[in-house]
C-alpha cells in the first residue's frame, strides 16, 4: 500500500510538473524566442573571419634544408606572433589580418602548415603569400651565395679544361716531337756515324795493314832469296884460292863485300819481321779491339738509348697525352655535370607552396548555426529551469504566510 502510495505521489508530481510548464508556455516561448532572436541578431552582427591554409615545402640545397622545420617553425611563430593572443579591436580594423597557426607536418621533415585568418579570404590569402615571401627572402642569399660559389667552380673547371687542351697537350706534343726530332735523330746521326764512317775506316785500316803485312812478306821473300844468292856466294868465293895474291885479295874484298851485304840484307829482314809483328800484334789487335768496342758496346749502348727514349720517355709522355690527359679532363667535364647539377632545379630550390591554397567561401567565425542552436536549447533549458524556479518561490511564500 506503502510503495502504492509513492507511486501515486511521483505521477503526481510529475502530472504538476507538465501542468506548471504547460501554464507557463507563453513565458518559455516568449524567453526562447527573445534569447534565440537575440543570438540571431548577434551571429549576423558578428564580423565573419575566413582562414586559408597552405602547405610548404621549405627549401633546400642538396640533401640538406635551408633550415630545419622545427627551428623554422619556432622562429616563424616568433616573427608572425602566432602565439600572442590576438587583441580584439584589431580585429574590427577592415584590413586585419593574422597567422593563427604554423606547425610542422606530421612524419615529414621538410613540410609546414601554414594556417592565416581575415575578414576575408583575399586578406587571409594576402597574409599567407606574406609568410611564404617571407621565407624566400629570408634565404635568397644564402641561394644566391651558393649559386654564385657553383658557378665560379664551374668557371674553373672550364678553365683547367682550356689550359689541359691547349696548353698542357701542345706541351706534351712539343716534348714528344722534340725526343724523337731530335734526342732520336741525334742517336740514329752516332749510329749512322758508326756504321758508315767510323766502322768502315776501320776496316779499311785492317785492309791497309794486311795489304802492308803482304807488302812486308814480298819483301821478306825478296831479300831472304837475295840472302840465300849472297851466302851461296860466299861459300863459292871461300872455295876458291888462287895463286895470284892479287886475286886472292880480290876475292877477299869481293867477300867482305859480300858479307856486308849479308849483314845488310838480315838487319834489313829482321827490321821487316818487327814491322810485320808489329802491324800483326798491335795495330791489328787495337784495330780489332776498337771495332769490338763500336759494335759491342757503343752501338748496343746507343741501341738500348733509344730503345730507353722510346720505351720510356716517349711512350710515358704518349700516355701521359693519350691517356692521362683525355681521362684528366673528362674527369673535370664530369665535375662540370656534377656542378652543373648542383645548381639545377632538381638539387637547390628555395621554399614554395605545395599544391594549392586552401580558401573556404564560408566563414570558419562565427558558426552561426551553432550559435542560434546553442542559444535556443539553452534558452528553452533556462526558461524552464525560472518556470520551476519561480513555483519554488510562489511555494515558499505560501508556506510562510502560513
Amino acid at each position: 500500500m506503502q510503495d502504492k502510495e509513492y507511486i501515486q505521489e511521483d505521477e503526481i508530481d510529475l502530472r504538476e510538473l507538465f501542468i506548471t510548464i504547460w501554464n507557463k508556455k507563453l513565458f518559455i516561448v516568449a524567453f526562447t524566442s527573445i534569447v534565440t532572436i537575440l543570438s540571431i541578431i548577434y551571429a549576423y552582427s558578428k564580423t565573419p573571419i575566413y582562414e586559408v591554409k597552405s602547405v610548404i615545402r621549405i627549401g633546400y640545397i642538396g640533401q640538406e634544408l635551408l633550415e630545419k622545420s622545427n627551428v623554422l617553425e619556432k622562429k616563424l611563430r616568433v616573427i608572425f606572433n602566432v602565439d600572442e593572443k590576438q587583441v580584439q579591436n584589431k580585429k574590427e580594423v577592415e584590413n586585419f589580418s593574422y597567422v593563427s597557426d604554423i606547425k610542422s607536418v606530421k612524419k615529414v621533415d621538410d613540410f609546414l602548415s601554414i594556417s592565416t585568418q581575415a575578414f576575408s579570404n583575399e586578406k587571409a590569402l594576402d597574409k599567407n603569400k606574406e609568410v611564404l615571401s617571407f621565407l624566400q627572402d629570408e634565404y635568397k642569399n644564402k641561394i644566391e651565395q651558393y649559386l654564385n660559389k657553383t658557378n665560379i667552380n664551374i668557371k674553373n673547371l672550364r678553365k683547367k679544361i682550356d689550359y689541359s687542351e691547349k696548353i698542357e697537350k701542345a706541351k706534351l706534343e712539343y716534348e714528344i716531337k722534340k725526343l724523337k726530332t731530335q734526342n732520336l735523330a741525334k742517336i740514329d746521326e752516332k749510329i749512322k756515324l758508326i756504321k758508315e764512317q767510323e766502322l768502315p775506316f776501320l776496316y779499311s785500316k785492317i785492309k791497309y795493314n794486311k795489304t802492308l803485312l803482304s807488302s812486308l812478306d814480298k819483301k821478306i821473300e825478296f831479300n831472304e832469296k837475295k840472302l840465300n844468292e849472297y851466302e851461296k856466294s860466299i861459300l863459292k868465293i871461300s872455295n876458291l884460292i888462287y895463286k895470284d895474291n892479287t886475286k886472292n885479295m880480290i876475292m877477299s874484298l869481293q867477300l867482305l863485300n859480300t858479307q856486308n851485304l849479308v849483314l845488310n840484307l838480315q838487319n834489313k829482314i829482321e827490321d821487316l819481321k818487327l814491322k810485320k809483328e808489329d802491324i800483326s800484334n798491335e795495330k791489328f789487335t787495337k784495330i780489332k779491339t776498337q771495332i769490338k768496342n763500336l759494335k759491342e758496346i757503343k752501338l748496343k749502348d746507343l741501341e738500348i738509348q733509344k730503345q730507353n727514349l722510346r720505351d720510356e720517355n716517349i711512350k710515358r709522355l704518349e700516355i701521359k697525352l693519350n691517356v692521362d690527359l683525355v681521362n684528366k679532363i673528362a674527369n673535370l667535364k664530369d665535375k662540370i655535370i656534377e656542378e652543373k647539377y648542383k645548381i639545377s632545379k632538381d638539387n637547390i630550390q628555395n621554399s614554395k607552396i605545395v599544391g594549392e591554397y586552401i580558401v573556404n567561401d564560408s566563414p570558419i567565425k562565427p558558426n552561426k548555426k551553432l550559435i542560434v542552436v546553442v542559444a535556443f536549447v539553452t534558452a528553452f533549458i533556462l526558461a524552464i529551469f525560472l518556470v520551476f524556479f519561480m513555483q519554488f518561490l510562489k511555494g515558499f511564500q505560501k508556506e510562510e504566510d502560513k
